[in-house]
């Protein structure tokens, strides 16, 4: 049998960085600090990286692009509407808690690093994601599930909801992951849904989310590194 893989240092590298930036900062955060915690020299990181805004980029980069083909699978096996918008707000959740320290990074920097260059293809994944999620809230209202709403408010809504509940989410607390977006769509969706809505199967959904991530899963994800 032959003997496993050894890990890329290009991938330690790559997840140190990410649980250090969820940890601290990116301030915080020096390219000494990386190459002690996977015990190379600083001159290995920049081998593989051109600076610490590289990195940065590089961890964005690939967060948006599991949340995108995740999105794009859900999307594509459950057309209804309904059901997406539950979707996406699960997937954003199950991902505070199965994909935690690179949400909580992405999250931390996001806003300061909108704007530079080196972010522009960050930048044309989070449109092509939040695109997504107004498509569907408009799909919902041509549809007649969804009250007459304007569907970019409401997707930023979901996204206020969701993506800052790192701030207070504790993966081992009182309330799990799937709880607690149960919870934001029935909020969400009592705003949204016609009078006399539907039952919710949240269950369904959590697992069908949580079988897209764990097929989109990062080499090497440090899921569980920042509590």
């Amino acid at each position: 049998m032959a003997p496993p893989a050894r890990k890329s240092k290009r991938t330690e590298i790559l997840r140190s960085f990410t649980t250090l930036v969820a940890e601290r900062g990116y301030d915080e955060v020096s390219l000494r600090d990386v190459a002690e915690s996977v015990e190379v020299s600083k001159g290995t990181i920049l081998h593989h990286f051109r600076n610490k805004e590289s990195l940065l980029e590089e961890l964005h980069g690939d967060y948006m692009r599991r949340r995108l083909a995740e999105a794009h699978e859900l999307l594509d096996h459950h057309p209804d509407p309904v059901d997406q918008l539950q979707l996406i707000v699960y997937q954003l959740m199950l991902a505070q808690r199965d994909d935690r320290a690179a949400t909580v990074a992405f999250a931390r920097e996001i806003v300061r690093f909108a704007s530079e260059e080196v972010m522009a293809s960050v930048r044309s994944m989070r449109h092509e994601y939040s695109t997504l999620v107004t498509d569907v809230i408009r799909r919902g209202v041509a549809a007649g599930e969804f009250t007459d709403v304007d569907p970019s408010l409401a997707a930023l809504q979901l996204f206020g909801m969701c993506n800052w509940s790192w701030t207070w989410f504790e993966p081992e607390g009182g309330w799990s992951a799937e709880q607690i977006a149960a919870e934001f769509c029935r909020t969400l969706l009592d705003g949204l849904l016609r009078e006399g809505g539907r039952e919710l199967d949240g269950e369904r959904l959590a697992q069908a989310v949580a079988a897209s991530m764990k097929a989109h899963a990062a080499d090497e994800p440090a899921a569980a590194a920042v509590s």
